[in-house]
């Protein structure tokens, strides 16, 4: 029996087909990650550097982005700021919500730009809510 805790709940059907940028360094987390919100509907590119990811954005403009905030190549405090620079040229409000495993708080993360802020490990069906209201809110 699924464990209510864990598995995401039912997504609105305009989250359906949404465009994830999921941007973790360890492959494992990555992979479920992408694999939930794959699971509610969402088209998902999965990286796993600040570089990377800067490419998946440029080629891609998701409609939300799941960062970690401890990259290989930067953090994404950097991938943040370099988000919001971009998408102010282009006129797009980009949700982005920072993941971290560091014990202390990062309330920079909010200043910067991120739209939210959880710890790891991650519940799977509170990120899921959170993408879905920060998507909900941006479309036309």
């Amino acid at each position: 029996m699924p464990n209510p805790r864990t598995t995401p709940p039912p997504i609105d059907p305009s989250f359906m087909g949404k465009a994830i940028l999921v941007v973790e360094d360890h492959e494992d987390s990555r992979d479920l990650l992408a694999m939930s919100f794959r699971l509610i509907g969402a088209r998902v590119f999965a990286v796993g550097s600040l570089t990377d990811a800067q490419r998946a954005f440029a080629r891609h403009t998701p409609d939300l982005v799941v960062c970690d905030l401890k990259l290989p190549d930067g953090t994404g405090l950097e991938f943040v700021v370099w988000v919001r620079a971009l998408a102010k040229g282009r006129g797009r409000d980009v949700p982005c919500i920072a993941l971290t495993g560091f014990e202390q708080r990062f309330p920079e993360a909010r200043v910067i730009g991120f739209d939210a802020y959880l710890r790891k490990p991650v519940d799977l069906a509170r990120l899921c809510n959170i993408a879905s209201r920060l998507v909900a809110r941006v479309q036309p």
